[in-house]
């Protein structure tokens, strides 16, 4: 997620948890935690195919 997206994504929220969402903000809050999940969805992938191919340890055991 670039920087901006990810500083959107925090006004965003905290303007949801204040209950000052506007109907337009929800769809573009939608938008950035797909994209969000989809990084973490990447980071979890990669991390699993570096352990697999001995290239770092599991971070547990």
């Amino acid at each position: 997620m670039e920087p901006e997206q990810d500083a959107r994504l925090s006004e965003l929220l905290d303007l949801q948890q204040s209950g000052l969402l506007e109907k337009d903000e929800r769809s573009e809050l939608q938008t950035l935690m797909q994209i969000y999940q989809e990084g973490l969805l990447r980071k979890a992938t990669a991390l699993s195919e570096a352990v697999n191919r001995g290239l770092m340890e599991p971070l547990s055991e």
